[in-house]
């Protein structure tokens, strides 16, 4: 199998669970449910992850709420388009090849890790 054939089939099969994961989360209210997950770390310690609100931020995304979104994660809101410049620079890598340097640079990959941790700490004070 070539490895063109094998980043299709990856890419169609990260695709379907994506939508599959869109429609559950925008039929079902994450608040409302007794099936989807809780976060740990907030059952254990009574504070909120850096993670937290995101499966309501991504339901009320899905409706188009995004007002409600920034109300229940804005941090992970504005990584959005982050996350899949890093989701697209991991499948295509040789389509520019300095912009995946640069995302995956220690410097990067650190200044990232400090947003995380800074906006874990901010937003429980």
């Amino acid at each position: 199998m070539t490895t063109s054939i094998k980043r299709k089939i990856i890419v169609g099969s990260l695709l379907a669970v994506g939508i599959m994961l869109a429609l559950i989360y925008f039929a079902v209210n994450p608040e409302d449910s007794r099936f989807m997950p809780r976060c740990t770390f907030k059952i254990l310690t009574g504070y909120d992850c850096p993670g937290c609100g995101s499966q309501r931020m991504i339901h009320a995304l899905l409706h188009g709420d995004i007002p409600a979104a920034w109300r229940f994660n804005p941090f992970l809101l504005c990584m959005i388009p982050v996350i899949l410049l890093y989701a697209w620079l991991d499948f295509y890598p040789a389509k520019n090849p300095r912009l995946f340097r640069f995302f995956h640079s220690p410097a990067m990959i650190y200044s990232l890790g400090a947003s995380i941790i800074i906006w874990g700490i901010t937003r429980n004070i």
